[in-house]
């Protein structure tokens, strides 16, 4: 199900259209002021959900845990536990950033 992005030529609206196919012609019509003079915008390719935190979290952790050979007190493996959850939400933050933007700088946290 194709989505397309428009910019009204009359008020200048950004808004979307949705396709039920691809072969199904596109008629956009403003929301705004319903004028169907409207260019098409290059938009960048976007994902419906990115890395899940938990998910890049047990991967980390489980990482950390095979490097240090698996024989860790319950104190470390709460410490790694905690810097994979900390590591894994920088990841997705930095995941998140470089979807919206196209680039993959560095992200405050």
């Amino acid at each position: 199900m194709p989505i397309y992005e428009y910019e009204c030529n009359k008020c200048g609206k950004k808004f979307e259209l949705i396709l039920m196919s691809i072969s199904q012609k596109a008629k956009p019509k403003c929301p705004k002021c319903q004028g169907t003079n409207a260019r098409k915008l290059v938009s960048r390719v976007r994902y419906a959900s990115g890395p899940a935190e938990e998910g890049l979290a047990s991967s980390v952790e489980g990482k950390l845990l095979q490097s240090m050979g698996g024989k860790v007190n319950d104190q470390t493996r709460r410490e790694i536990s905690a810097l994979a959850k900390t590591a894994a939400k920088r990841g997705k933050k930095r995941f998140d950033s470089m979807m919206d933007t196209g680039k993959s700088d560095s992200v405050d946290y």
